[in-house]
């Protein structure tokens, strides 16, 4: 799971309505391909990364500006400001000009508790902190696994290359 920096962009703006909400909203993010195994988007946890997300130097420069200085916000700084800043350099949201997505972002705004900009960079590192060092833990079992097969063997006379 991050980000692989690559050379020509690749994500497009996709979107999905927030079952709780009946479509009164959506939920944008970042993504190839319309479906959320490989996306980045913005909620109100801050950085939704999933899995591996291919991204151009720009669009990572924006991911991580956004990320200091927003706040997640429904009305300014929700997950479709986020998707057209960091992939259009535009911090826009047409959710906010029809009744009913109003309404389901006032609904939303009452229901979400939000994290703060120092919270956005927190949990982001946190994260990649816990991967790496669960990965670092993964690799010490399997280096421990095969010093015990190797040691197993060899007390039985038999060397294992």
């Amino acid at each position: 799971m991050g980000f692989e920096v690559i050379e020509s962009s690749v994500l497009k703006v996709c979107k999905v309505p927030i079952q709780e909400l009946a479509g009164f909203a959506d939920h944008y993010y970042l993504a190839e391909n319309a479906n959320l195994y490989n996306s980045v988007g913005w909620g109100s946890s801050g950085l939704e990364l999933r899995g591996l997300v291919r991204i151009i130097p720009q669009e990572l420069e924006r991911i991580e500006r956004f990320m200091s200085v927003a706040k997640y916000s429904i009305a300014v700084n929700n997950c479709e400001h986020f998707a057209n800043y960091v992939l259009h350099g535009i911090n826009l949201s047409s959710q906010q000009h029809t009744w009913w997505k109003c309404l389901g972002a006032e609904v939303i705004s009452l229901l979400q508790p939000v994290q703060g900009r120092r919270d956005n960079r927190n949990s982001f590192m946190s994260q990649q902190i816990a991967e790496v060092l669960n990965e670092n833990l993964r690799q010490a079992k399997i280096e421990r696994a095969n010093r015990e097969r190797f040691e197993f063997w060899k007390a039985r006379g038999i060397t294992v290359q």
